[in-house]
């Protein structure tokens, strides 16, 4: 069998694997790490998850790991504070050398601005074990998709931040230099050069297509191509090879009704990104009864096929054999006087579809109310599902129900454009015969030293500024996947922190530095971020629906993430199982069906007082009408 170039020997030296969430890319990742490690032990292998709702050791479970492969789910918390431990004394040195700030204002500044997200720990710890050079070959398993373009984003980040750093440096290297005849390097000079080879070796190693590969893994679902195609493109841009595709879950050839309306369906969607992404190798793997778990890992590779891309394309598809709309056990909709409606779940699970399906019941029962739908996510999704063209500002869906697709990098970059364009007329109006270049560039660079995470927190400030200016009666809010999700509702303390640093610097030095516009904008956030923090506590304004699928997997997924909420003082009102299989004569099917109903029995089990809803496989629910349509049946009046 011809086996893809990631599962060979070769000069590849480190692997991606991503896409959207809940594709099974965890899945694709560990069983590579497996045959790699069993046919070559040889060599050395690290299996890495850089997604902060992490699953490789769930999928491994009891599996024993052979001698020669190294797993590791990267904690942001712990490679924070490892990171702080080696570095912090040289970074608290940096700024005491270059500004006008006092130890103490240094102290706290570098406390909270030390980098602290995943994507950014994550690509730390990557260039330092490439550096090290103790493994044969890295696999890696990345977050879902906008939080792997994060990641592949942060060479400029970390640059931006070590320019920053450099910048602290400047004047005391001029000093030293102009009145000292001291042109020698230091040791700063040499962490910071350090630093930076590190990043170069490990951006020149990512768009290396010989020692570095992309692997994108997807299912044959219209939203996931979507997403899929434009990875693909901001991999392209990014200048980081994609190899191959892996098409998961790919349903049999059968006469059974399930089966053939899903096979159709799998064929227009791969249609789109096989036209898109023609010079690609397609590889296959099938719909599994049992989820690829422990000994199942070790023989997925077994059953990979390669795609004909000459797919016969059915005809139109009959009513007859279609899967009809149908949901079990609906639940109740949210009272009119909510305020905030979080869909929340694993990648891949629906959520973007309920609640797109959410904000159209809600808009039918309550005519009255101006009802937003949010995305949180950074790979948006909701214009794909509307079928309409989502703005970064609201954009008009029908008569009192708009959509948002929020742009939370571009948005901050702006607050750094105004806030240097405010320097500049600062330093232009009050000190116009004052020479204090260096001073200004740390100025310049204060923005850079902010907490990574301070831009998607702005994002979803957003959210209370629509609130509080009486523009929306209520928010419906696609979330980012949950183990993001999280983090961001986690941020606001780090945020908050770093907002009461930055206020005191402000007020301390006001003789010095005046910022009026941008001290304006941070009190804002400031409150917005207290507000946001009560709504999200206040639980007869706010209410969350935790999504998921029948699989063991997700269930997990599903439990860790209620229970983590539930510390953050955050209940939630129901929970939907999505993609549950209709019972069939046809015995694939019905061993699926009955796969399910054990998972089941568990799930009401850990939660016996949450009402549960089961969504049945269906067609897309895309577009208007069949949103109505799954908003109509998935939901009950309260009056009812």
């Amino acid at each position: 069998m011809i086996y893809p170039k990631f599962l060979q020997e070769g000069s590849l030296k480190l692997v991606f694997f991503g896409g959207k969430g809940g594709v099974g890319k965890s899945t694709c990742a560990t069983a590579t790490a497996l045959k790699l490690a069993k046919d070559q032990p040889e060599h050395s292998f690290l299996l890495v998850s850089t997604d902060p709702a992490h699953s490789i050791l769930n999928i491994l479970s009891t599996l024993e790991f052979p001698k020669n492969l190294e797993v590791r789910e990267l904690s942001a918390v712990a490679s924070l504070h490892e990171f702080k431990m080696r570095y912090d004394a040289s970074l608290k040195e940096i700024a005491e050398r270059g500004t006008f700030l006092d130890q103490a204002d240094i102290q706290n500044l570098m406390d909270t601005a030390l980098p602290g997200m995943d994507e950014l720990a994550a690509y730390l710890e990557i260039a330092e074990w490439i550096q090290e050079d103790n493994y044969y070959r890295i696999i890696i398993d990345t977050a879902p998709t906008g939080h792997t373009l994060r990641l592949l984003n942060m060479p400029d980040l970390i640059h931006r931040w070590l320019i920053a750093l450099d910048t602290l440096l400047a004047k005391y290297r001029y000093m030293r230099s102009h009145f000292g005849g001291d042109k020698q390097l230091d040791h700063l000079d040499v962490f910071l050069l350090d630093m930076n080879d590190s990043l170069k070796s490990m951006h020149t190693l990512m768009i290396d297509k010989e020692r570095c590969n992309f692997i994108l893994v997807m299912v044959a679902e219209s939203m996931v191509v979507e997403e899929s195609i434009d990875l693909a493109k901001a991999l392209s841009k990014q200048k980081v090879f994609m190899s191959d595709l892996i098409v998961n879950r790919l349903t049999p050839k059968s006469a059974c009704q399930t089966c053939t309306t899903e096979n159709n369906r799998q064929k227009l969607a791969l249609k789109k990104i096989i036209s898109s992404l023609s010079e690609h190798t397609f590889w296959t793997l099938p719909l599994l009864v049992d989820e690829p778990q422990d000994k199942l890992l070790e023989v997925l590779w077994s059953e990979l096929g390669v795609l004909d891309k000459d797919l016969e394309m059915p005809m139109a598809i009959s009513s007859e054999s279609k899967l009809h709309l149908h949901v079990e056990s609906p639940i109740q909709l949210p009272v009119n006087s909510s305020k905030l409606i979080i869909f929340a779940g694993k990648g891949g699970v629906g959520k973007t579809t309920l609640a797109c399906a959410t904000a159209l019941r809600l808009q039918n029962t309550y005519p009255e109310l101006r009802i937003l739908l949010f995305s949180t996510d950074p790979a948006h999704s909701i214009g794909d599902c509307l079928g309409l063209r989502v703005q970064c500002s609201p954009t008009k869906v029908i008569l009192n129900l708009d959509a948002q697709e929020i742009n939370a990098e571009a948005n901050f970059e702006k607050i750094r454009m105004d806030y240097r364009e405010e320097l500049e007329g600062f330093l232009r109006d009050t000190l116009p015969n004052l020479d204090i270049t260096f001073d200004r560039e740390v100025l310049e660079r204060l923005l850079d030293l902010a907490p990574t995470g301070l831009d998607e927190i702005m994002a979803l400030t957003t959210i209370m500024d629509h609130l509080d200016s009486g523009r929306y009666d209520m928010i419906v809010v696609d979330a980012a996947p949950s183990g993001h999700l999280l983090r961001l509702l986690e941020l606001p303390e780090l945020i908050r922190d770093w907002l009461r640093i930055f206020f005191s610097l402000l007020l301390k030095y006001r003789k010095i530095i005046r910022f009026p516009l941008l001290s304006e904008r941070l009190v804002k956030l400031s409150r917005e971020l207290k507000n946001l923090r009560v709504l999200l506590q206040a639980s007869e304004q706010t209410g969350v629906y935790a999504v998921t699928i029948p699989t063991h997997l997700a269930f997990d997924k599903t439990n860790e993430m209620t229970q983590a909420l539930q510390r953050l003082g955050i209940n939630i009102k129901a929970l939907i199982i999505n993609q549950m299989t209709p019972a069939s004569i046809c015995k694939f099917c019905q061993a699926i069906v009955n796969h399910e109903s054990e998972q089941l029995k568990s799930v009401h089990e850990t939660f016996p007082d949450l009402p549960i809803a089961l969504v049945f496989r269906q067609n897309d629910p895309a577009g208007l009408s069949e949103l109505r349509n799954l908003g109509s049946a998935l939901y009950i009046d309260c009056q009812e």
